[in-house]
């Protein structure tokens, strides 16, 4: 599938609605379970990142980084010594997350797949059918920041995949996320955009190689 991202001139201030609909292929690790509808409508708290976890750890320090950005350049600009501490600290907690991260979570139980990502929801290729309407328990750690988000979502559509040589995944799933957080739909939306432009300028740079030699 192509990339056909929406252009957006300013990410921050785009409402979710149209964050969702700006997606990118991607490589991540993806795993996923379903939850049987009953146990999902009785959780009092929908948000399956709702806990602090060591998978999603490095999530919650990216959503306060965000948050703290402003009151760190003011900070720059008034005092930079004291600015240049709260950087080292923040950088040693990531350190630390990272720790954590690898103690708790074998990458190499989880090899990255292909998937169509946007702030809203994703597309993948699954191995069994599963049934538009039912509820998924889903994590996804984006790379290369190793930054874990975990949501629940609802199963959109699930076809025959168009490439029927890849036997071993023949089926196509659409999720939309339910009840992500904000901060974590922010931290998706970014990605792809980051995604984006890093593509578009290997893409440049390609193109200019190709004229040189020429």
């Amino acid at each position: 599938m192509s990339r056909k991202p929406v252009p957006v001139e300013n990410p921050c201030h785009e409402g979710r609605e149209r964050r969702g609909f700006f997606r990118i292929q991607d490589d991540l690790v993806l795993t996923y379970h379903q939850v049987p509808r009953k146990v999902y409508e009785a959780l009092k708290d929908k948000r399956s990142n709702s806990t602090l976890s060591a998978f999603n750890l490095k999530a919650r320090f990216a959503a306060l980084d965000r948050a703290l950005r402003p009151v760190v350049n003011r900070l720059r600009e008034q005092s930079p010594d004291l600015a240049q501490y709260m950087e080292a600290m923040d950088e040693k907690l990531n350190m630390l997350a990272e720790v954590v991260f690898r103690q708790e979570v074998d990458l190499n139980d989880l090899p990255s797949q292909e998937v169509n990502l946007s702030a809203g929801g994703l597309s993948f290729q699954a191995q069994k059918c599963l049934n538009p309407g039912s509820i998924l328990q889903v994590r996804l750690l984006l790379q290369p920041s190793g930054v874990g988000i975990e949501s629940y979502a609802r199963v959109v559509y699930c076809r025959p995949t168009s490439n029927q040589s890849s036997l071993r995944f023949p089926w196509r799933v659409g999720v939309e996320f339910l009840h992500l957080r904000e901060e974590d739909s922010d931290l998706i939306a970014r990605h792809v955009l980051c995604r984006e432009a890093d593509l578009r300028r290997r893409s440049e740079t390609t193109a200019d190689k190709a004229e040189l030699s020429e």
